[in-house]
């Protein structure tokens, strides 16, 4: 058994191999199932690709699944089983690293999966950790270690499992061998039941464990089926490499010659039936189709339109009723829940698109290669209009004729045929004056210009605006017809003209750099002119004759963020944002948001239409999308996207807290020295388009605008309790996480109280130590006050020794004025005495010697009596001692030797007395008194040079 079946892989491959190089360039066919005569039916589902080098792992996807619980969703890819949560992918290896063929989701949150040898289930841990749960032990065979697990199907209270020699079932911890009539390919299970193809004998429908023919399944036996469906209430659609039959029970027909024979070409491979009915096929050479019931192809979509390989290896619909595809080369997202529709031109042959328009049938594009059209109910391709090569900037459509502004001058179009008006290069943009229909309003590269209408009802070129010149990429018109002109060079023009449009009456200029620029957008919406500026959303006050933010529509459309606007009618609008999402607003409504991808915008030129037949379209670098109708968009929605935290994991540590499900007010503890975190984030639902908002309360201040991210890193946060708040763009809900960060060991409760104690203890000692400080400061503060008072003891004491002092020396002054006084007394009546006694003497002489010789006795004596007593000295003695501070006592200790008459002549020379009064007080002649002074100085031994006053004076 285990070679029939190697025989029948390596026939599989070799037919498959041949196939794709006999239609290897088939692949780029045209589109099927278009006549429904709308811009939609052009365009495909978006394709959003995932390489290899996104997920991280191998190229070949052989099987999908997705987590009832969580959302995920598992891939069998070659290197492993990959997981994605929305957001991020990551990879589980089985234990000897083999190829992961079968994933299956049980609904419990078990994820099984086989390979070679291989049969288990991954299941998250505690941690929220997926591990492998091996499975293998339980069978018995010896020959499964050489077996491949290529298909896995959860069934009533089990799983099934099987290579294309063998069938398991597991339940209740037990595996059980199914006895299986032959080598098989794949089972299915189709209103309930298992049917299973046994290879050469038919199709058989398994019932209790036993294998039952069904009517005419003999008849398959000779095809390949790849997959059995629901058809109808109880039919079954039997997928085959030679195409689509349908078994009703009694008999096998087939379903649709001319898509057999598509399926016959290309090699159905996969299908799954979707959520509305409609089958979706995978074929091994040429892409996908999509199908109604009747088997008739609806949408073919290929590597042309966006795969990013032809070979389809697994289809699954996931719960918001998009599809997954597993190629031989990566991995693929089909939008098909989304109303958009995308047309790619891949290849590069149209260019990018500036503008789009539609008229009598026809679809026109303009590119920078020149304007492209075809019929809107044909599958035939694009195909450019002759004479148009090169940029197209504008198209428009006028009283049912379409303008086209051309690098080389204007064109009117009609179907593939194009006539030249105007010979004005660049016809940036042109319109028609609601104020006076028969006149158009263009701008151009050099000038304005009008076109006026004929009465055959054409238009012709008329005249350009005089002494105006100029690049103007914008013209619109106000209620009151004046013209609004935008150039990036020139700014904006305010033109009042006059009825025939060739005169300017007046203009007002708006220049600068936020006029001066090519992402200003000049719009008129609700009877405003308005411009999208760095500032916000700004319309012209008619009163102050200047631009100003209009805070009623900047509330209504966040103006701050707005790139440009594209009204469509007088209360609708579409708009640009900076990050290059769009929404679309009608007046009194919430913006919407539309899920343009925000990377194929044609940057500085991006441009919404709303085209001749109602449709909207978004031109891009590599084609345009179809936007659905306005006024079905409320009605338009999406599963609801909860956001939730998926991982908080501490940078450069494997250490992660891992959620599956939505954190409930989670609280996570961390280290200090785990202050350094990175945390993931998804949402419930999968879809790669969400865009995220989060703040980090007390770590940061509001909350960050909506970015397409899926983690943030925080670094270095302080200790203390911080609360993750996560929200997302399409779900109002809010999610938190609270992460507290403990304190460092230094700085915990038992530190806390060692510090506490320390501290208590510090402050004792410094207590104790201050207040033996102070004591200490005191008691120097005492004794040098005490030493001040000492001093100042001392000093008043000088200060009383010292006025003391002041009192002596007036005493002494006062007393050698005293002495002064008595000795010149003294002398002044030695002077008179003697004066007396000469008189009388000479009264004597006169009188002769016999006359009053005793009264002249008398008086004479009397005289003698009182000149120079001893008395008189003793007082002046007294009083010279009193002043001179014992002069008398220290000059006899010096010189002992002098008599009182040497002591009296040193107290008169001490006195500074002259030799005269000297002589008077001593009562001697003049010449004595210098022999008492030779003999003094010789007593004492002093030279002759030496002034003896002076001498009395220093001692």
């Amino acid at each position: 058994m285990i070679e029939a079946t190697l025989g029948l892989t390596e026939l599989f491959y070799q037919k498959n191999i041949r196939v794709f190089f006999i239609f290897l360039f088939l692949s780029t066919s045209p589109l099927f199932g278009q006549g429904t005569g709308t811009i939609n039916s052009i365009g495909s589902p978006e394709v959003i690709n995932f390489n290899k080098q996104q997920y991280g792992a191998h190229y070949q996807n052989w099987d999908a699944t997705q987590d009832p619980l969580t959302g995920f969703m598992y891939f069998a890819n070659s290197k492993g089983m990959l997981e994605y949560d929305g957001s991020n992918w990551k990879t589980f290896e089985l234990p000897r690293k083999q190829i992961v063929r079968s994933v299956a989701a049980d609904g419990t949150g078990r994820i099984y999966a086989g390979g070679m040898g291989c049969f288990g289930y991954w299941e998250a841990n505690d941690k929220g950790t997926l591990t492998f749960h091996s499975l293998t032990h339980l069978i018995k065979d010896q020959e499964f270690p050489r077996e491949e697990v290529w298909h896995i199907l959860p069934y009533k209270d089990g799983i099934l499992f099987q290579s294309f020699a063998f069938m398991y079932f597991y339940q209740n911890g037990k595996v059980t061998k199914l006895k299986n009539p032959g080598t098989i390919l794949f089972t299915h299970e189709v209103h309930g039941k298992l049917f299973v193809e046994i290879i050469n004998k038919g199709l058989y429908e398994i019932v209790n464990s036993t294998f039952q023919l069904l009517p005419q399944g003999e008849k398959l036996s000779k095809e390949a089926i790849d997959v059995i469906l629901p058809y109808g209430k109880n039919q079954l659609l039997i997928c085959t490499n030679n195409g689509l039959f349908v078994h009703d029970g009694k008999s096998v027909k087939p379903l649709n010659a001319k898509t057999n024979e598509f399926f016959q070409q290309f090699r159905l491979n996969r299908a799954i039936q979707l959520h509305n009915g409609q089958y979706l096929f995978g074929t091994l050479l040429n892409g996908i189709v999509l199908t109604d019931q009747q088997g008739n192809i609806l949408r073919h979509i290929n590597q042309r339109q966006g795969l990013q390989n032809n070979t389809v290896l697994t289809l699954f619909e996931d719960k918001t009723h998009n599809v997954w595809v597993g190629l031989d080369k990566g991995i693929d997202l089909l939008i098909l829940s989304s109303p958009l529709r995308f047309y790619r031109d891949l290849e590069g042959y149209l260019g990018t698109v500036y503008d789009i328009e539609s008229l009598n049938g026809w679809l026109y594009v303009g590119t920078n290669q020149g304007l492209y059209c075809k019929p809107i109910n044909s599958a035939e391709s694009f195909k450019i209009v002759p004479r148009t090569q090169g940029q197209v900037w504008d198209l428009s459509v006028i009283d049912n004729q379409l303008f086209c502004g051309h690098n080389n001058g204007t064109f009117i179009v009609d179907q593939n045929h194009a006539t030249q008006v105007s010979e004005i290069t660049g016809g940036w943009t042109i319109k028609r004056l609601r104020s006076n229909p028969n006149w158009l309003v263009q701008g151009t590269y050099t000038r304005l210009c009008f076109y006026k209408k004929q009465e055959n009802d054409s238009w012709k070129f008329d005249h350009i605006l005089e002494k105006f010149p100029g690049s103007f990429t914008q013209v619109e018109e106000d209620n009151m017809g004046d013209l609004w002109i935008h150039g990036p060079s020139t700014g904006i023009h305010h033109l009042h003209l006059d009825k025939n449009f060739k005169t300017i009456l007046s203009n007002q200029k708006f220049e600068g750099a936020e006029f001066q620029n090519n992402t200003l957008n000049l719009r008129f919406f609700q009877n405003k002119i308005l411009i999208t500026t760095s500032e916000g959303l700004k319309s012209y006050n008619s009163k102050y004759k200047q631009f100003k933010v209009d805070e009623q529509l900047q509330k209504w459309l966040f103006g701050a963020v707005i790139q440009k606007i594209f009204p469509i009618s007088n209360d609708e609008l579409y708009v640009l944002r900076k990050d290059g999402s769009l929404s679309y607003a009608k007046v009194g409504h919430t913006p919407i948001d539309i899920p343009v991808p925000n990377n194929r915008w044609v940057d500085i030129y991006e441009n919404v239409v709303k085209m001749n037949n109602g449709e909207v379209l978004v031109c891009t670098e590599d084609g345009f999308v179809t936007l659905p109708d306005p006024h079905t968009l409320s009605n338009v929605s999406t599963e609801s996207a909860k956001p939730f935290i998926r991982s908080v994991s501490v940078l450069e540590d494997s250490t992660a807290y891992i959620y599956r499900f939505p954190p409930q007010n989670q609280e996570i503890t961390l280290n200090y020295d785990e202050n350094s975190l990175n945390i993931i984030f998804s949402t419930t639902s999968i879809n790669p388009k969400i865009k995220y908002s989060y703040w980090l309360e007390n770590g940061m201040k509001s909350w960050s605008p909506y970015q397409f991210i899926s983690m943030k890193e925080f670094s270095n946060l302080q200790s203390g309790t911080y609360i993750f708040h996560l929200k997302s763009n399409q779900d109002n809900s809010e999610n938190t996480i609270t992460i507290t960060i403990l304190p460092p060991w230094y700085w915990n409760a038992w530190s806390k109280g060692l510090y506490l104690t320390i501290f208590i203890v510090i402050n004792l000692l410094f207590y104790r130590y201050q207040d033996r400080k102070f004591r200490l400061k005191q008691l120097k503060e005492r004794r040098k006050l005490e030493r001040r008072i000492r001093r100042q003891a001392e000093l008043n004491e000088q200060e009383i020794i010292r006025l003391r002092n002041e009192q002596l020396e007036q005493d002494v002054i006062r007393k050698s004025e005293e002495l002064a006084n008595s000795t010149m007394t003294l002398i002044k009546k030695n002077e008179l005495l003697l004066d007396i006694k000469q008189e009388v003497d000479n009264l004597k002489k006169e009188s002769g010697r016999n006359v009053g010789n005793q009264a002249y006795r008398q008086i004479m004596n009397l005289i003698d009596s009182n000149i120079s007593s001893e008395q008189d000295w003793q007082v002046f003695e007294s009083n010279f001692n009193k002043v001179h501070e014992e002069f008398l006592k220290k000059l006899i200790e010096l010189y002992p030797n002098l008599t009182p008459s040497d002591l009296k002549l040193a107290a008169y020379l001490r006195m500074n007395l002259s030799s005269k009064e000297i002589a008077q007080l001593f009562n001697i002649t003049h010449r004595s008194v210098e022999l008492k002074r030779y003999r003094l100085r010789k007593k004492m031994e002093l030279d002759t040079e030496v002034n003896l006053g002076e001498f009395m004076m220093k001692i």
